[in-house]
């Protein structure tokens, strides 16, 4: 009697696949088959340790572009943490433009990233002093209007209380720039009672009024009749425009329009992203 042979395939136990995405994902992360788990810097929650760790690997160019990423549960495992953290992490970082997630194909690193150009928010009265240069300020006109009425803020409900001010900036007793400012009332009630005769709206509101995020619109103009009058220039005089929208915790403060004389004025600003500040790279 001749007994069949049998042959029995034995299927790799769940562990036995985490165990092995886990060192998968400790080599992409190290570069080495074994060694320390890599380090998080224990600074913060820890989506943002796994943040900086992550971008730090890309930055340092140890991720290269196209390269795929560990999958979030080889993540999750590798660090200790569950993958609603890694989830958060990841997404913060494709927000930054250092990811691309593909739906079924995974998380790749960028090909080219869009870092972001940060404009500072400083008082013109900080610049000018910088300068060595005495600094003033008049404002011209004032006014307490509703939106939608006389003037049109796109961003703010029609009928919300707006205060409106124009104001003209010197160095050294040379107008330099003329500003138009409105500032929500819902927002910031207290300013109706600021006369500022000591201190400029834009200080004033740096100094009291908290932001969250802020969008400039840069362009070059030539000076119309009345504002050549005003910064004592010839009309059609190259100036700088800049139109700038502060918020704070999606509630618009204040839109700004700076005319500036090109002669008399600069802006820099730098190309940033909030991992690499964070990583002082």
């Amino acid at each position: 009697m001749t007994v069949p042979l049998c042959t029995y395939i034995i299927p790799a136990t769940p562990s036995d696949d985490a165990e092995s995405g886990v060192e998968l994902a400790r080599q992409s992360l190290t570069g080495h088959a074994s060694g320390p788990q890599p380090g998080l810097d224990g600074k913060g929650p820890l989506f943002g340790q796994i943040k900086r760790a992550v971008a730090g690997q890309i930055l340092r160019g140890h991720w290269q572009a196209g390269e795929r990423l560990p999958n979030e549960a080889e993540l999750s495992s590798l660090y200790g943490v569950s993958r609603q953290t890694v989830n958060k992490a990841i997404a913060l970082l494709a927000r930054e433009g250092f990811l691309v997630r593909r739906r079924r194909a995974g998380t790749f690193v960028a090909a080219g990233r869009s870092d972001r150009f940060a404009l500072p928010i400083e008082d013109i009265g900080d610049v000018v002093a910088r300068e060595g240069r005495v600094y003033e300020f008049r404002i011209l006109d004032r006014k307490s209007l509703r939106n939608g009425a006389a003037i049109h803020w796109p961003d703010v409900p029609d009928g919300t209380p707006i205060l409106a001010l124009d104001c003209l900036h010197f160095s050294d007793g040379t107008p330099i720039q003329v500003e138009r400012r409105l500032v929500n009332l819902d927002a910031v009630p207290e300013v109706a009672a600021e006369p500022f005769d000591r201190v400029s709206p834009g200080r004033w509101l740096v100094d009291r009024v908290p932001w969250s995020s802020a969008e400039h619109t840069v362009r070059a103009v030539n000076a119309t009749a009345d504002m050549a009058a005003l910064l004592g220039v010839e009309p059609g005089a190259a100036c700088l425009s800049m139109r700038r929208q502060t918020v704070h915790l999606n509630r618009p403060i204040t839109l700004v329009h700076f005319l500036s004389v090109g002669e008399r004025f600069s802006l820099s600003g730098s190309s940033i992203t909030d991992s690499a500040t964070e990583l002082n790279l």
